[in-house]
């Protein structure tokens, strides 16, 4: 959540210097994809060392030409994005000198503060008076807070969306949620929070097809009740039971959007037991090669206390990884919007 204190300090500069920076990072990735491209392969590999070779090389060239192309992108935004932080920054600085002048503050979270000691009033008409000429003052100011708001969530979803999806294998933030659903989401009680996150998991098993599910909320870190956490070393966030067709969620991470990813992740698990329960008989777009690669996967999981690596490398994971980070990186304000009025 972006404060009134953070915006103080945000400075069109800094986003400047980011692309510059990167410019000079694109100038040197340009060159090393070149340089690769032209590399010819010894004429001592023959044979399939040489064919394999000459594919590893081919596809490491498409891989960077994705990511430089992701990379300029992301300057253009960042260079963009720096004309508007600009006039935030501008505008901030206004604020507070309009408001110091009108006898207000605005404190770190953006609200107003009559700093005017008020006179003595000899009739209530007077007092009403009076009230009514401050909060006529302060109106102008809170509006141009709420926009000044609004610009820079407007900023941080650009930069948000624009940000490159690979890093060349390197790993990339995942869970990233939309700044306007973090605001919105620290306003919404634990219950609404429960009724959306429902609504997103039964919107999702729809699409898929899943059928008879409950979506349980419980204390995944301390199920046996004892009042500790069952196993320090590791976060359980969300599970889905095949056996008995349940999607959990842990009570403890309601309160964050990013359970947002978890309910798309755990019920894209559940999508991958269904496909490989309906193999070969699969829906458009379901790769059968990928579905006998999860069944595979089933009869052989990796479970994250013996390999913790090798859990998050194998396929059911790596697919259910990148559909909650897809999902949640794509739900907006607007969808925030439209789910919590429907469970009104």
């Amino acid at each position: 959540m972006v404060t009134f204190t953070d915006l103080r300090a945000w400075r069109s500069a800094k986003l400047t210097e980011a692309s510059k920076d990167l410019r000079s990072d694109l100038k040197i990735l340009e060159r090393a994809k070149d340089d690769l491209e032209d590399k010819t392969l010894p004429e001592s590999w023959t044979g399939l060392s040489r064919l394999f070779a000459g594919i590893r090389q081919t596809g490491l060239v498409t891989s960077m030409d994705e990511h430089i192309e992701a990379v300029r992108t992301f300057e253009f935004e960042i260079f963009y994005q720096a004309d508007e932080v600009k006039k935030i920054e501008t505008e901030v600085a206004d604020i507070d000198t309009d408001a110091k002048a009108a006898e207000f503050s605005v404190d770190g979270d953006g609200y107003l503060e009559d700093q005017k000691k008020p006179p003595t009033f000899h009739s209530r008409w007077e007092a009403e008076e009076y009230g009514t000429s401050r909060h006529d003052a302060a109106q102008p100011l809170a509006e141009r807070i709420t926009a000044v708001f609004e610009a820079a969530y407007d900023v941080d979803r650009a930069l948000l969306r624009a940000r490159p999806r690979s890093t060349l294998g390197q790993e990339v933030p995942t869970d990233v949620v939309d700044p306007e659903v973090s605001r919105d989401w620290e306003t919404m009680d634990d219950e609404e929070r429960r009724k959306v996150l429902e609504r997103i998991a039964n919107r999702l098993a729809d699409q898929y097809g899943i059928e008879d599910f409950e979506i349980r909320f419980e204390d995944l870190e301390d199920e046996d009740g004892d009042g500790t956490d069952d196993n320090p070393s590791t976060d359980s966030h969300g599970s889905w039971s095949e056996d008995d067709r349940v999607l959990r969620i842990d009570i403890n991470d309601v309160d964050d959007p990013a359970t947002i990813s978890t309910i798309a992740h755990e019920v894209r698990h559940a999508a991958q037991h269904k496909y490989v329960d309906d193999y070969p008989d699969l829906p458009p777009g379901v790769d059968p090669d990928e579905v006998e690669d999860w069944d595979e996967n089933f009869d052989d999981y990796v479970d994250p206390d013996d390999d913790f690596d090798g859990y998050r490398d194998q396929p059911v994971e790596s697919d259910a990884r990148e559909a909650g980070d897809d999902y949640v990186r794509d739900y907006d304000g607007d969808d925030l919007d439209d789910d919590r009025e429907a469970v009104r």
